[in-house]
């Protein structure tokens, strides 16, 4: 990460990550120069907010980031929309719950219309955020849930009726709830 201490997305981190880069000078700088008096993104329907990418936006993949995020903003995401290499690839599947719905009260999902007319999804809950590509999406539907399948394309063989699966699919450690900090048990999660 430009100007950073080596914290990225891609060490499985994000949100540890947003944390430093949004202190980076370079990063500040950058949004100054770059992002702080555009107008607001444009957004498309959908069950949770969908950001549309710009093309200024590109210039902040200098900072490993698929769009500018401020870094002010104190109600903001936990983290923003990270360039990675490799995101587990979903598609929109009628016939699962709607990914609103099965992320709860505790979480947040978001949207990012690529350029390319990809879309990322993001899933913050506990502290700890995961993105999925879906390729070639259409506008996701309101009542939409999704599936996601291994790197070698087969889908998994259980869907993602908890979001509890999502993270270990995702490669990262199930959030922790704050009854999980205060002596819970170890291991469930908030869905």
């Amino acid at each position: 990460m430009p100007g950073g201490d080596g914290v990225s997305a891609g060490t499985g981190d994000a949100v540890l990550a947003w944390t430093v880069l949004r202190h980076v000078r370079g990063y500040l700088d950058a949004w100054d120069r770059n992002a702080a008096h555009a107008p607001d993104p444009e957004t498309e329907p959908g069950p949770f907010r969908i950001r549309v990418q710009a093309g200024a936006d590109l210039d902040a993949a200098e900072f490993e980031l698929l769009a500018w995020q401020d870094p002010h903003d104190a109600a903001g995401p936990r983290s923003p929309f990270w360039r990675q290499d490799a995101m587990p690839e979903a598609f929109v599947d009628p016939d699962e719950p709607p990914l609103a719905e099965a992320v709860g009260e505790n979480g947040a999902v978001e949207g990012l219309r690529l350029l390319d007319g990809g879309l990322v999804l993001k899933v913050e809950a506990g502290g700890a955020a995961v993105q999925l590509r879906l390729r070639d999406a259409a506008r996701f539907p309101m009542e939409g849930g999704i599936a996601v399948k291994h790197g070698f394309g087969l889908r998994l063989p259980h869907s993602m009726r908890r979001m509890q699966d999502f993270w270990g699919v995702a490669g990262r450690p199930v959030p922790r709830t704050d009854r999980d900090r205060r002596g819970g048990t170890r291991g469930r999660s908030c869905w």
